[in-house]
């Protein structure tokens, strides 16, 4: 039997130890987003209009449950992070404020999918209206007397 020096066995089990966590941590980091995938985004309803309220949903597949789903438009975030809920799927509500094409992209992890869609200008007629200012030609309008008589 052989006879090592208990420095070199404790050198072998620490050397062996910190592999062993080292692989464990990649694992555990790797898992989620190689296991996560955005399978679908959708709008619901075509025909996109600027300041009109729309809901952008999501698929997804993969052990998806724990991690948080993230909505984009061009880029810019919509609202904050969602968990899937029910499971497999999420959706955010967009109220597009420019017109023109907009690039939708939903992420999870390190996995993510878009769509491109066409936004139009709202059509005349579609925004509120006003009552004025109350002052016409011939000066302040509105109810109550004007100060003056008949003669």
């Amino acid at each position: 039997m052989r006879n090592t020096p208990p420095r070199i066995t404790a050198r072998r089990a620490g050397v062996g130890i910190t592999g062993f966590a080292a692989l464990a941590a990649a694992a555990v980091l790797a898992t989620p987003s190689a296991i996560a995938a955005v399978d679908t985004v959708s709008v619901d309803q075509a025909g996109l209009v600027v300041n009109k309220p729309y809901t952008v949903s999501a698929t997804l597949s993969g052990a998806s449950v724990g991690l948080l789903v993230y909505f984009s438009d061009n880029g810019n975030a919509i609202g904050a992070p969602k968990v899937p809920w029910p499971p497999g799927h999420a959706s955010i509500g967009w109220t597009p404020n420019s017109s023109g094409q907009h690039t939708l992209t939903v992420s999870q992890g390190n996995n993510s999918q878009s769509i491109v869609v066409t936004v139009a200008d709202a059509p005349l007629g579609s925004g509120s209206s006003s009552t004025g200012s109350g002052f016409g030609p011939g000066g302040p309008l509105g109810s109550g007397s004007s100060g003056t008589t008949p003669n």
